[in-house]
């Protein structure tokens, strides 16, 4: 419970946050949209793309009112704090991964790009299901 009303700063701090995290979910849940109504983006390179904006979309929101709830004092167990750290820690490293799968998938095009783009249509599930071709192991 907390002990003291929310000042006119966290007021605006909590606005400002709420905001951020509605925005990132509707821009987010409209780049899946696209992608997936849309044959022409089914690549690799936007697959990784609907990675980090569904990583970005629990960011919006489960983390950020997991933050507002922290930044305002709400006083937990000491294991629902712990629970709470640990969501906003691996929610964000996931956004944060994505982006690095997309770097280095960008790099890889770049520096290497005839040898990529064969290596990712072979290993890409969209152009099996594509093809027809079936692997036996």
């Amino acid at each position: 419970m907390m002990s003291t009303p929310i000042s006119d700063s966290q007021a605006l701090y909590i606005a400002v946050e709420l905001f951020l995290a509605v925005s990132s979910v509707l821009g987010n849940v409209m780049v899946v949209w696209a992608v997936k109504i849309n044959r022409a983006l089914r690549d690799t390179t936007f697959c990784f793309l609907v990675s980090l904006a569904l990583a970005d979309i629990a960011v919006g929101a489960l983390v950020i009112p997991l933050a507002i709830n922290l930044s305002i004092g709400l006083q937990t167990h000491f294991y629902s704090c712990l629970l709470v750290a640990c969501i906003v820690l691996v929610l964000t490293q996931s956004s944060i991964l994505a982006l690095l799968a997309i770097a280095i998938d960008r790099y890889l095009r770049v520096k290497i790009p005839t040898r990529w783009s064969m290596a990712c249509i072979e290993i890409s599930p969209l152009s099996h299901a594509a093809t027809g071709r079936t692997f036996a192991l």
